[in-house]
């Protein structure tokens, strides 16, 4: 009986609570997207690779396209190219008003259910890809800077009130 008891609270102590995981995994999306998108800021406009995380002079090209790869990967559906930023520009839709064209506009993104999912696999494969091509020495490293990075874009993965949309559309569509 001690036994079965200590079973049951050992089962209920690491049964995984529901969406507890995926809210790790979107934080987890949303701080590499930061890391990401501030490593590539920062390359592009000092040369260097600040807060590197490992990297040699041998891989920086590499390690900067897989970067790349991802920062597209995760902003494919509001980058200044996506239908969400070219509706918002266009000046044809200047009769409506900015808090109509930005509703409008981000309505062009996927549910937010999906665009979440659609984060956290973009995630998985950029750290699946980080370890299976530099290590997961790497890996671990950008796990830990990424925490700390800070990015004046984020990531639509949440509701947004009508302020916020104008925001993030006015950040994202430039």
């Amino acid at each position: 009986m001690r036994f079965l008891n200590l079973t049951i609270i050992c089962l209920l102590i690491t049964w995984p609570v529901p969406g507890a995981n995926a809210q790790s995994s979107l934080e987890s999306a949303e701080q590499s997207f930061r890391y990401i998108n501030t490593t590539l800021q920062t390359f592009r406009n000092t040369g260097r690779l600040v807060n590197n995380p490992g990297i040699d002079g041998s891989d920086l090209e590499a390690f900067m396209d897989l970067l790349e790869f991802y920062f597209k990967q995760f902003s494919s559906g509001f980058n200044a190219n996506s239908p969400m930023c070219r509706f918002y520009r266009d000046p044809e839709n200047g009769r409506m008003t900015i808090e109509e064209r930005a509703e409008f506009s981000f309505s062009l993104l996927r549910d937010l259910d999906e665009r979440i999912q659609r984060y956290i696999a973009i995630d998985e494969d950029f750290q699946n890809e980080v370890a299976d091509e530099f290590g997961t020495f790497l890996l671990d490293n950008i796990n830990e800077i990424k925490t700390e990075s800070v990015s004046n874009q984020q990531l639509p993965s949440s509701e947004f009130d009508e302020a916020g949309v104008i925001s993030f559309i006015d950040s994202v569509c430039v």
